[in-house]
């Protein structure tokens, strides 16, 4: 046969009539096993389907089919109606195990994981574990038991034995908890002997384009996002347990449209995450299936998301992302059970409702007020803080005079009815796209002879707060470093402004020392220090006239090149605001990951060379570090399984874990 022939041949085939069953695996095996191998579990040319298929329904297989996925070098294929219905009938049985029953356990398939299967295995002690493997190596394995527990398994030459999970410390949350502090109370690593700190395992994320995930870990099992894509990993190997991955949306202007997506909620047997296109994702905890998907904005009116959810009790709140796309921030609140909204917080008022009227022009209807970081939450106040992101156009105020509430601020919210009890604005009239949008963290700590339930907050204007957190009466202000837009703040609450504050269209030279944003700052509660990362330099903010267009990213003006800036992480005692200690980063403005704190006296953190590093607390002096290559975007964790204690980073590259030596 020529050549030629055999193309047009190929081509012709998705158009060819319907055939009889007798050839119905051969769509698949026209067009699908040479990447994919006959058994559907993979090659060397591409990842397996069948994890696809136990995440997502048949018409979400024929959209990947039809639509392709070209960014990762799958093209797209014109299948009708009976070609698809053949091809999904034959992969549903490879994923059941009707074809592909032949692995044997223990054994992954080419290119990936063994699929789930029930099996009874005989343990080393002599018990006999009756379940589903859900996926296995030549060293490892997780086994599914009926109470809906996962079980982690170590081969032994032809046995296998279970792998304990106690003593451990989980990290049930984004921060860690609920207070938005990520201190962790082990110290099982110290300053005395991070020195044998070194890599335990390293899970690649493929085709992730930045990596902002802090990852959650429950009972053994950790749990990371991609660019909408979820993993349940084996928390002691890395291992990948079950994955769920759906399409990304293609002309998104933001940071979700860059990849970014910073992890999942938990609650019972269900994760939670966002998609790029704004979605709340309900999966089943076990297998990764969806469980329910509802819509929290329009991509039409600039929505996004890229924040991790929180669970408080039976509702999953949400954060919001495309300010600059102009679209109007919210928090929203959904039950666990259905994804029935129960309520929304609007950021922004409407013309006519209160607040409003700190909006003098035409910017109101798209003024974002994003909330793109998640929040904090009081269980006894039953109050949830969020943080919000800045107004737009971000650096032309002109269309907006006044403060633009609820921008740059913390709001208090009711958790069961969203309804806002206070707020605080950090900088009202903001041109220089301050969000608002860092960590909240929350403690209890006597305050001048008073016992009082405190929020401290570092912000990118360049200032560390101290709020209480019952009404939101401001208690502290200082500058974390160098600063000209501001004289101080006032004893109403509000900054006292120079002529340095407002944007000019020749530009208005502006320094400040602040924190990058989305970067995670740490609060040792014995010592009483926060640790975070700072950048410190000056612009010139200059605004652009022009009006916005929708559908385009609009900025409303921009800051010319930065003079001498340098970057450091910064202990601030909280009481006083003062400085403890400085650890000098190299340069390289405001990229990074935030920072960790632990009961070892150790703060952990990621430099811009791609350094992993650890300081002493007590005085900021490095003690342990580890070269990676990589681009830090995330913050860092820590957690134990039985009995060993694991620090994690996520990076370009991938997760990367560490533990001690023997």
């Amino acid at each position: 046969m020529k050549i030629e022939t055999f193309i047009w041949l190929f081509l012709l085939m998705p158009w060819l009539p319907a055939q009889p069953p007798a050839r119905s695996p051969r769509t698949f095996a026209t067009h699908c096993t040479i990447c994919h191998g006959g058994d559907a579990n993979g090659t060397d040319r591409a990842v397996g389907i069948l994890p696809f298929l136990t995440s997502h329904s048949d018409g979400e297989l024929a959209d990947l089919v039809r639509n392709g996925r070209l960014d990762r070098g799958m093209p797209k294929f014109d299948f009708n109606d009976a070609e698809m219905k053949v091809l999904t009938e034959h992969l549903r049985g490879l994923a059941s195990g009707a074809i592909a029953a032949a692995a044997r356990p223990g054994r992954g398939g080419r290119g990936g994981p063994s699929q789930p299967q029930p099996v009874n295995l005989k343990l080393q002690d002599g018990r006999t574990l009756a379940g589903t493997l859900t996926t296995s190596t030549p060293f490892s394995a997780t086994l599914l038991t009926a109470d809906g527990k996962f079980h982690l398994l170590a081969r032994n030459g032809e046995t296998w034995a279970e792998r304990p999970i106690e003593p451990k410390a989980d990290w049930p949350h984004y921060d860690g908890s609920y207070t938005g502090n990520r201190y962790s109370p082990l110290q099982q690593i110290h300053a005395a002997n991070v020195q044998r700190l070194a890599p335990a395992w390293i899970f690649p994320v493929p085709g992730a384009p930045r990596l902002e995930v802090t990852p959650v870990v429950v009972d053994g099992v950790m749990y990371i996002t991609g660019a909408n894509q979820a993993y349940a990993l084996d928390a002691t190997t890395g291992r990948q347990i079950w994955s769920f991955r759906t399409p990304r949306t293609s002309g998104l202007l933001s940071e979700a449209g860059g990849g970014a997506n910073r992890g999942v909620a938990l609650f019972g047997n269900r994760v939670f995450m966002i998609t790029d296109n704004a979605h709340l994702l309900a999966l089943d905890r076990l297998t990764g299936r969806k469980v329910w998907d509802v819509t929290m904005g329009d991509t039409k009116e600039g929505y996004s998301a890229t924040a991790a959810p929180l669970v408080i009790g039976d509702l999953v709140l949400s954060g919001i992302a495309g300010g600059e796309e102009g679209a109007r921030g919210f928090v929203d609140a959904y039950r666990v059970a259905g994804g029935e909204r129960a309520w929304r917080f609007w950021t922004i008022p409407r013309r006519g409702e209160k607040g409003s009227e700190t909006w003098i022009g035409n910017a109101l209807e798209h003024g974002c007020g994003a909330t793109w970081l998640t929040g904090s939450y009081d269980e006894g106040l039953g109050l949830t803080y969020w943080a919000t992101g800045n107004p737009c156009p971000d650096f032309n105020g002109d269309e907006r005079k006044g403060d633009n509430l609820y921008t740059n601020s913390v709001v208090a919210l009711d958790v069961k009815t969203g309804a806002m009890k206070w707020y605080f604005q950090f900088t009202p009239h903001d041109t220089h796209d301050w969000d608002a949008t860092g960590p909240l963290i929350l403690l209890d700590e006597p305050w001048q002879g008073r016992q009082r339930k405190l929020m401290v907050h570092a912000d990118v204007n360049g200032f560390f707060f101290v709020l209480d957190r019952t009404n939101g009466e401001l208690l502290l202000a200082t500058p974390l470093g160098n600063q000209n837009w501001t004289t101080g703040y006032g004893k109403d609450g509000r900054p006292v402004v120079t002529d340095r504050f407002e944007s000019t269209i020749e530009g208005t030279l502006t320094c400040q020392t602040g924190t990058p944003k989305w970067a995670s700052s740490s609060l040792d509660p014995v010592s009483k220090l926060l640790f975070v990362r700072l950048s410190e330099g000056c612009s010139a903010i200059r605004k652009d006239p022009t009006p916005p267009e929708m559908g385009q990213r609009f900025f409303g003006g921009d800051f010319g090149p930065p003079g001498a800036s340098r970057s450091f992480i910064h202990a601030v005692d909280i009481h006083t605001g003062s400085t403890a200690w400085e650890y000098p980063l190299l340069s390289g403005g405001w990229g990074g990951s935030g920072t960790l704190a632990t009961a070892g006296g150790l703060v952990f953190f990621g430099e811009n060379g791609g350094t992993f590093t650890a300081l002493d607390s007590r005085t900021g002096i490095p003690v342990w570090h580890f070269e990676t290559g990589q681009s830090w975007q995330a913050s860092p964790m820590t957690y134990m399984v039985g009995g060993t204690q694991y620090v994690v980073l996520a990076g370009n590259g991938g997760v990367f874990s560490f533990a001690l030596t023997p």
